[in-house]
């Protein structure tokens, strides 16, 4: 029996042609707008959250399915900023940064504690909507906590969201965190890595937050925590190095 050879998610166009053209001496005749694809890919950004990528070969702009199957032509919107996907460089740009006046974020519908500047650890009290920074981690990953007790000791404002993305004991963990009673105590236990130490979650404790924050980064196509987002949108997945610099723009 012959078997079916199992490739990449993504393939680059180039690739996905030569799959057609196997078994064949010359590549296969394209339509008109395709004919780009038979000439070398110069550029190509994934579109986040899409399993879409954007490729210009030979002046043209295309978009391969994540399988390598499809190819899509024509004009393409970025609906989160209203602009039109002109290039690879330009839905490169929007591709890292959310318009937060066109895609707000709500720190009380998402479970979020408030830090920095004497704010405390509870998004609710605050007396503005919006926070500085947008800080989305899982409870139980190392990194995210180094990052939390950088903010926390330097005084920076943020919106933290727990984002259980770890397995179950993260979920378990967050549930605990976001469940406790007392706010100031889940927001120390997040900090220290002592979820296990905090009362089991009581059964009437409301957890839609978590599934909000969950549903939140599956739109923003997030692939890793930590994820942060400045108060211009722009995002950046992993810790920024050096972190004063990323949030200033530098």
């Amino acid at each position: 029996m012959r078997r079916t050879p199992r490739y990449p998610r993504a393939l680059p166009a180039t690739v996905a042609l030569a799959l057609v053209a196997t078994g064949s001496q010359a590549a296969p005749s394209l339509p008109a707008p395709l004919s780009g694809l038979a000439a070398p890919m110069e550029a190509s950004v994934q579109l986040p959250g899409t399993g879409v990528q954007m490729i210009e070969a030979d002046g043209q702009q295309f978009f391969l399915a994540g399988n390598g199957r499809y190819v899509l032509t024509g004009p393409a919107w970025d609906l989160w900023h209203g602009e039109r996907l002109a290039s690879v460089a330009e839905a490169s740009a929007l591709a890292g940064r959310i318009d937060l006046t066109r895609l707000p974020l709500d720190g009380a519908e998402l479970g979020a504690f408030r830090i920095g500047a004497g704010r405390g650890a509870d998004a609710a009290s605050s007396p503005t909507p919006e926070a500085p920074v947008w800080v989305f981690v899982d409870p139980l990953c190392p990194h995210c906590r180094d990052l939390l007790q950088t903010l926390n000791a330097e005084g920076i404002e943020a919106n933290v969201v727990l984002l259980p993305i770890g397995g179950k004991a993260s979920v378990q963990a967050a549930r605990q965190i976001h469940c406790a009673a007392d706010r100031a105590v889940a927001w120390s236990a997040l900090l220290q890595a002592t979820s296990a130490d905090l009362p089991a979650p009581a059964p009437d404790c409301d957890t839609q937050p978590l599934v909000r924050a969950l549903i939140t980064a599956q739109l923003l196509g997030v692939e890793q925590v930590p994820l942060l987002i400045a108060p211009d949108g722009r995002l950046h997945q992993g810790v920024p190095e050096p972190l004063q610099a990323w949030l200033a723009g530098e």
